[in-house]
């Protein structure tokens, strides 16, 4: 995918027979719902190499801190995007050829002043989320601990996605010690950090579910993990969903009674299925694969980190989650018309499934599947245009007495709505 841009504003107008939409909408780009944009630091497609080489070394940040990675010891990208979206991952391991050899990928500075990572200086809350994959079966991750010499002994964990600690106090930028990551530890999902740079220990809360659990071998799984450092709650989720969790241990958070934050330093660096990003050392990799990893500047709440995962894990303007954009979709845009509660047709995420969302279907609109040809409404998609649509119009609504419906079979009821409070949302 190519994606010089974060958001970019849709303008449509279609006028088809009586039927007119006039909209100005923010449009999702790359699976990130437009009101979060704003507040997106960090963002790795791992479809965007320097160069635009999938053997570049090199991956380019597309968010605001615009942080480009290195992928270190030729940890490679490889053509398995974990959505529709998306054509390549990251893959990290242990390789054990040598020293420092792990797959792995980051960015380590020497001081915080040197640090261009400005996203989670001073900040109140930060957000981690992205797509993982472990390869091989439960027995593959931890891996054996290369730095002890005992061939029986093994890392009690892996290194998911995470950034440093900074400097402030004289702490260390040591390519392991941070300030946000999720890791598995102990055979958990677990989220932990310190909110300053001089604190001795991080707080931290794990998955109630063993880390297998939770993502499965060989299963794409999104995760995503919330610190609010104000309040001393952090939150874990599973595919847009609150993920069952242990009590938070903030204690080495040292929380006030007033505002609390970040240390007002840059963060030292990223790491990236392992530690040590300087690749002087390593130590936890993770024998997997890693896709879309993203960076905020606030505790997104769970609608919020719902709809991420919903533009995140299908096409924009695929609002029946069936890999394609179609008139099935605009089905289920017109059935759900004016909804505030089934919002699977909330294409712009305004909350309503409006016109807006229309404008979203009919600009993605690019044809049925052949294989889809038997089910769906018309027999041959053309583009977007105003004649296609009119055609589309005619099938699927009543326009004069005497003119045909579409079948209740073609236009297909739709399927339980989301529950928003079923899902924490």
């Amino acid at each position: 995918m190519t994606r010089p841009q974060r958001a970019f504003a849709l303008n449509a107008a279609f006028t088809v027979g009586a039927f007119a939409v006039s909209a100005t909408t923010q449009a999702t780009l790359a699976g990130v719902p437009a009101p979060l944009l704003p507040h997106l630091i960090n963002h790795y497609s791992f479809d965007e190499p320097l160069g635009g080489s999938v053997t570049s070394l090199v991956e380019v940040d597309l968010g605001s801190d615009a942080t480009n990675l290195e992928l270190l010891n030729g940890a490679p990208r490889v053509a398995d995007g974990a959505w529709g979206g998306s054509q390549y991952s990251l893959q990290t391991g242990q390789r054990d050829t040598g020293p420092n050899d792990d797959w792995k990928a980051g960015v380590q500075f020497g001081s915080s002043s040197a640090s261009t990572l400005t996203g989670l200086n001073g900040v109140a809350a930060v957000t981690l989320a992205g797509w993982f994959k472990p390869l091989g079966d439960a027995t593959d991750n931890p891996s054996p601990n290369t730095n002890t010499g005992n061939p029986t002994d093994r890392y009690n964990a892996f290194g998911l996605f995470g950034f440093l600690n900074g400097d402030d106090g004289g702490a260390n930028i040591d390519g392991h010690t941070v300030r946000a990551l999720i890791e598995v530890i102990d055979g958990k999902v677990t989220a932990l950090g310190r909110r300053l740079d001089s604190q001795s220990a991080s707080g931290r809360r794990a998955s109630v579910e063993s880390w297998d659990d939770v993502m499965p071998p060989e299963t794409w799984t999104h995760l995503a993990a919330t610190f609010d450092f104000d309040t001393g709650d952090i939150l874990l989720f599973k595919n847009g969903v609150l993920l069952d969790a242990g009590d938070p241990n903030v204690n080495a958070w040292q929380l006030t009674d007033g505002p609390d934050r970040t240390s007002a330093t840059n963060s030292g660096g990223i790491k990236i299925g392992g530690s040590f990003p300087n690749n002087l050392a390593e130590q936890n990799p993770f024998n997997g694969r890693t896709d879309e990893l993203m960076a905020f500047d606030k505790a997104l709440s769970p609608r919020e980190m719902f709809d991420l995962y919903r533009a995140i894990s299908s096409p924009a303007g695929d609002y029946n989650h069936d890999g394609f954009v179609d008139a099935a979709d605009y089905t289920l845009w017109r059935d759900t018309k004016g909804s505030t509660e089934d919002l699977r047709a909330d294409g712009d995420f305004s909350r309503v499934v409006d016109d807006g969302d229309y404008a979203v279907w009919a600009n993605h609109w690019s044809g049925a599947s052949p294989a889809r040809s038997a089910r769906a409404e018309v027999t041959s998609t053309p583009e977007p245009t105003a004649l296609g649509l009119a055609a589309l119009l005619l099938l699927t609504t009543p326009i004069g007495h005497g003119r045909r419906r579409a079948s209740r079979e073609a236009r297909r009821p739709p399927t339980a709505p989301i529950n928003a409070a079923a899902r924490g949302i």
